[in-house]
């Protein structure tokens, strides 16, 4: 089959690749380069998650992920020769309010009753293990911790990069900076207009994130799947020595640090449109909640800063699937926090989906067609 996708965010890359690996022809489109945008701003956290005990089919995409990005890591990394980052650090999941306590404890009751491998960690053995996080936090009268073994991280950019490589590799045409102006579909085929020159296809995906629904109205003349963008502020730190800490989880902050002496920090949720600028108020607040967690983390060290617009929907779970009254023109996005996460169980089950097989997903959630679009 000749295959289209529109976007090539890691929603877009990994697909490509997926898809190239089964010898499909693929030709993978964005208006920009590729992999700059809410996939490369993110901070690339794969939470744990059990298959066998998931309830529901997120939590299924989420443990197929998790075991696919570890398969990848050494298939890119012999491929491109590009080391993604991905390493199973652990998470330690931190409280110190009564607040945060009933949640981590919440949570920690919901790992269990799906055996997913966590344990509650006494402030003894934290501040012994960890000590590069804040002592005056660690010996609050509210503090509690929990770790997660099975949490892991991938260096976002550098996996974008090798997913990039790797198509390339595969013999995927790569059309970045280049504008979709139409796309029709026929009986047979797909025809998509780019730069006035018609291209015929046997399937069409759309993966444009935040962006899907103004570019499917765009070109389609119809109205596309409810978006709402949502932006994430972000800080990069960087120490002369790393951090031996796995990633830090409090309330809806978290800090990943990097085996290079970077450090993550973010990140925020706000419903403020289409605007990717960072706000002097969000970063003081980051910069703040990082200071408190770690004390080494002081604003003289912070080398960057950024925001991305998240792919969100109106009821919270991603559009996957095909269009409503189309046969050959599909939909992957509205991902929103996970996105990075998901993509590679994401990447299976829509090649499934694009090949008529059954993905080992129910995709029936996901269906486009659960809303008017």
């Amino acid at each position: 089959m000749k295959i289209a996708i529109i976007g090539g965010g890691a929603i877009g890359l990994s697909l490509a690749w997926e898809l190239a690996g089964r010898s499909h022809g693929v030709t993978l489109i964005d208006e920009s380069a590729f992999g700059r945008k809410a996939s490369w701003a993110g901070a690339g956290v794969l939470y744990p998650a059990n298959f066998e005990t998931a309830t529901h089919p997120i939590e299924q995409l989420e443990a197929i992920s998790n075991r696919v990005h570890k398969q990848w890591a050494d298939q890119l990394m012999k491929l491109t020769g590009i080391d993604n980052g991905y390493r199973e650090c652990g998470g330690l999941y931190v409280a110190a309010s009564p607040g945060e306590v009933a949640s981590l404890v919440g949570s920690v009751g919901y790992w269990h009753e799906r055996n997913v491998a966590v344990d509650f960690i006494d402030a003894k053995a934290v501040a012994r293990r960890y000590p590069d996080l804040c002592p005056k936090l660690v010996h609050g009268n509210a503090f509690r911790a929990a770790y997660t073994p099975q949490e892991s991280q991938i260096c976002s950019p550098r996996h974008l990069e090798a997913l990039e490589s790797a198509c390339k590799s595969l013999g995927v045409q790569l059309r970045p900076n280049c504008d979709v102006q139409q796309v029709r579909e026929t009986t047979n085929h797909v025809a998509v207009t780019i730069a006035s020159s018609e291209h015929i296809f046997d399937a069409v995906v759309w993966a444009c994130g935040a962006w899907t629904q103004q570019a499917i109205m765009r070109c389609m003349q119809r109205q596309g799947p409810d978006m709402v963008p949502v932006r994430g502020q972000m800080l990069l730190y960087f120490l002369d020595q790393r951090l031996d800490l796995p990633i830090i989880n409090k309330g809806n902050r978290y800090i990943v640090p990097r085996d290079t002496g970077h450090v993550l920090v973010g990140a925020t949720i706000e419903k403020v449109g289409f605007d990717e600028t960072t706000t002097e108020e969000a970063l003081e607040k980051l910069t703040r909640d990082a200071h408190e967690l770690i004390p080494a983390l002081t604003p003289g060290k912070i080398v960057k800063s950024w925001a991305g617009l998240r792919p969100g929907t109106w009821d919270a779970f991603p559009y996957m699937g095909k269009m409503p009254a189309c046969e050959r023109i599909f939909v992957s996005t509205g991902h929103f926090k996970t996105g990075l996460q998901l993509s590679a169980g994401a990447s299976l089950a829509m090649a499934d989906l694009i090949e008529e097989k059954t993905p080992e997903v129910d995709m029936t959630p996901f269906d486009p067609s659960r809303v008017l679009i």
